[in-house]
Parts: C-alpha cells; sequence; structure tokens
C-alpha cells in the first residue's frame, strides 16, 4: 500500500525498495525450512526468512576489514541487539543461519517480543483467555519480552537500573535475555565450525557492557574470551573496538551498524545500473582505508573526557 501510494504522488520520481531480507537469501533449505507441511511453504512461501539484514550486511563487511581478511573467507556471529533482537551466524562470508524466522517474533527475548517459546501455549492461552488471533498476535509482539517479563519496561537502561535496585522481575528478565542470547551463540559456533569474530552492534550491543558481559561470561570453552575493562570503557556508538582479551582465540567486536549508508550505496547502484548481490558487488565501506568523518569527530570529544577509549580502537594497526 506504501508503494503504490508513493508511485501515484511521484510517478515521475524512480521508486526502489531496499529489502531486510535480502541478505538472507544464502541460507540453505535445511536452515530456513520449517518441519511444517510442506504444502504450507510450495502455497504460501512459510519458511525463515531473517530480518535485519542490512544491519547484518555492514557489520559483517566491516568485520573482515578489522580482521584483514578476504570477507568470504570469514565466519562470524553477530548479534544484533536492541528493541528487536537478531543474532546471524555468517560461513564464509554470506548468511548461513539467523534467529528471526518467518516473521521478526521468532529467535532471541526482545523488547516488547516473546521470541521462541512453545507455540501450544498460544492455542491453550487463546482458549483460556478467549484472545482472538490479532489479540494473541500482539500479545506475542506487542506486550511480551522483556515488557512481559517486568511489567513495565522496554528500554533495557530501564530493565537495568530496576535490576541493581534490587526488582526482582527485572533481574529475572536480564538474566533470561542474556541467557537465551548465550545459547544461540553456543550453537551457531557449533554450526559454523570456525567463528573468526563475535560483533555486537545496534543500541544494546554497542552500549550495554552489562548485558554484553553477560553474554560472554563463561564463552571460554569456545574461544571466546573478553576482557572487563575494555568491556566497560566500550560504551561509545561512534567507533570500531575491540573487547576480546589477547589470549583470545576468537576477536570480539564491537562495530556501531550503518544500515543508512547501506541503503543510500544501493540505491546509488540501481539509479546507476550498477547493482548487484552483495557476493559480486563492493561497497565503499569495505575499503580499509574507509571513515566515517561524522563519527569519528564524535569519537574525539569522546576520548577527550575518556582518553582510555582509543586503546580499544579497533583499527587496521590496531586489531
Amino acid at each position: 500500500m506504501g508503494i503504490g501510494a508513493a508511485m501515484e504522488l511521484l510517478p515521475d520520481v524512480p521508486h526502489m525498495a531496499i529489502m531486510d531480507t535480502a541478505w538472507h537469501q544464502t541460507m540453505p533449505s535445511y536452515v530456513y525450512t520449517y518441519a511444517v507441511p510442506y504444502e504450507w511453504y510450495e502455497k504460501y512461501g512459510i519458511r525463515r526468512y531473517g530480518f535485519h539484514g542490512t544491519s547484518l550486511l555492514y557489520v559483517a563487511k566491516r568485520a573482515a576489514v578489522l580482521l584483514n581478511k578476504d570477507p568470504f573467507e570469514c565466519n562470524l556471529i553477530s548479534c544484533h541487539i536492541g528493541n528487536g533482537v537478531s543474532i546471524n551466524a555468517v560461513k564464509d562470508g554470506i548468511s548461513y543461519d539467523t534467529s528471526m524466522g518467518f516473521t521478526p517474533l521468532e529467535g532471541a527475548i526482545m523488547g516488547t517480543r516473546a521470541g521462541d517459546h512453545d507455540a501450544a501455549l498460544d492455542f491453550y492461552l487463546m482458549q483460556k483467555e478467549g484472545y482472538s488471533p490479532q489479540e494473541m498476535d500482539k500479545k506475542l509482539n506487542k506486550k511480551s519480552g522483556i515488557l512481559g517479563i517486568t511489567g513495565k519496561y522496554i528500554d533495557r537502561r530501564d530493565a537495568l537500573k530496576a535490576a541493581s535496585e534490587g526488582d526482582k522481575r527485572s533481574q529475572l528478565a536480564i538474566e533470561m535475555e542474556t541467557y537465551r542470547l548465550k545459547k544461540y551463540i553456543g550453537a551457531y559456533t557449533a554450526a559454523l565450525g570456525r567463528l573468526d569474530a563475535l560483533i555486537f552492534t545496534a543500541g544494546v550491543g554497542e552500549l550495554s557492557d552489562i548485558i554484553r558481559a553477560k553474554i560472554l561470561e563463561g564463552l571460554e570453552i569456545l574461544g571466546i574470551k573478553y576482557d572487563p575493562e575494555k568491556n566497560k570503557l566500550a560504551r561509545t556508538r561512534n567507533a570500531e573496538v575491540n573487547i576480546s582479551s589477547d589470549d583470545s582465540k576468537v576477536k570480539i567486536f564491537i562495530i556501531p551498524t550503518d544500515e543508512e549508508l547501506v541503503f543510500v550505496e544501493d540505491v546509488v547502484a540501481l539509479l546507476e545500473g550498477t547493482y548487484d548481490l552483495h557476493t559480486n558487488f563492493r561497497y565503499t565501506f569495505q575499503d580499509p582505508d574507509y571513515k566515517n568523518l561524522m563519527r569519528e569527530k564524535s569519537f574525539e570529544k569522546e576520548c577527550k573526557e575518556n582518553p582510555d577509549l582509543v586503546k580499544i580502537q579497533a583499527n587496521r594497526n590496531n586489531r
């Protein structure tokens, strides 16, 4: 409806759509197919699609630069943690598996979404409470997750503050969310077989040292070892930082996402007729010398207030 209305109002302007699911179209059929009657896939396209693709594309390409490797030789796990949450397994530079599914409801615990749960409980509650399908959809997407557990918070900062002040349900919500994310990292590490880097991005992933620490604790068995002091320092959305310990086999990067830049470069390429799949297309931010000048200026200001930030900046000379 939105596309149709825009084309009617602006008939002489080029129109294009950048699909958030495109990044995940490389997933194999045994990953994206659900174990439900196969004719549902044939008739309705019921399958795992995944979301947050523009963000996950950006951080995967940037991680390859920080690793100084060919992007198609990199195995990565990207954790896009905001109000919505996606975990993405990247095998040889392409999306292999992801936590969101047919809709963004599946997967991790989110601000207001339930994430993974027994689908039978939905039918049980519909019978018990008399919810319509539309009401149940709203409960699972708008009234669950962190909000559902705490009863009042969506923003992790509010939940963390309440948890620190002794609020039991906020403590439970944080423990549940970080435990679920830890499980996904373990599962995806097993699926990939080899891991080069673990990436945190989006608002919570970039700024919450507490949630990152809870996720990372105990992952040494997977070769993932973080530096607690570096992690505490890493509270910036203006620089790519490395919070790995010196002896960690797997790099741990915090990479501020830049979905807008991906959109812009895709649009320009479509207008100029040079667009192609990311496996055949090179973005400007894949250049080893790429710099986001606006973020760089903001980071310089942050470093004046906290000079130690420079020590954890992840760049070609300090990986």
